[in-house]
């Protein structure tokens, strides 16, 4: 009986040997394998372009293969030149005419200047009712001063700068038989206002 228990020890024993000498065998295999492996990876994943060096060891090797692949993210994901095409979001849909457009629209219709503002009743005569209004000056140490009576008969004193007559005019300058009334007067070729002297002369006899 004790023979028979020693047997089975030594034969526990030995099969204990074994298969420790087997998995020693198969680690060491796998490792080498795996080291192929992952040198052989980084051999052909490290491609070296015409002017770089060739690395020297698999620990370069992988330094240039984390360099490119460092690069490869940081290069912008965003495409900026799809962005060109697309319209602008601040440009109206709706373009307003150009000038020359509305211009050209109006030369078939004569165009209808604007009505000055009137405020006083002079700036409601016209010229000739400024002419007939119009009674003598006044020379004083004030300086010169005309008379003027609109058609009610109610009379005016005017000095340079005074607000006269139904063309946004104003008393320019006065003298002692006349006044110098600036008016503006609509040009139909310019489409705009120009500024015109009248001449307003005292009656003789009043």
């Amino acid at each position: 009986m004790m023979g028979n228990r020693k047997n089975k020890r030594k034969g526990l024993s030995t099969v204990l040997l074994v298969f420790c000498a087997s998995m020693i065998i198969i680690a060491l295999t796998s490792g080498s394998c795996l080291s192929w492996k992952v040198q052989k990876g980084i051999q052909e994943t490290t491609v070296v372009k015409p002017g770089e060096k060739k690395p020297a060891s698999p620990e370069e090797a992988m330094q240039l293969l984390k360099s490119k692949l460092l690069k490869e993210l940081l290069k912008p994901s965003i495409n900026y030149k799809s962005y060109v095409t697309l319209p602008d979001p601040f440009i109206p849909f709706v373009k307003p005419p150009k000038k020359e457009e509305t211009l050209a629209t109006a030369s078939v219709e004569e165009l209808i200047p604007p009505e000055p503002f009137i405020l006083t009743p002079l700036q409601k005569m016209d010229i000739s009712e400024i002419q007939r209004g119009f009674k003598g000056t006044l020379w004083g140490p004030l300086g010169r001063k005309a008379i003027i009576e609109d058609p009610t008969g109610k009379g005016y004193i005017v000095e340079v700068g005074t607000p006269i007559g139904n063309k946004d005019g104003v008393v320019t300058a006065i003298f002692k038989d006349r006044l110098v009334i600036r008016q503006k007067i609509w040009d139909r070729k310019k489409h705009n206002f120009v500024f015109q002297e009248v001449v307003v002369k005292l009656q003789k006899g009043t």
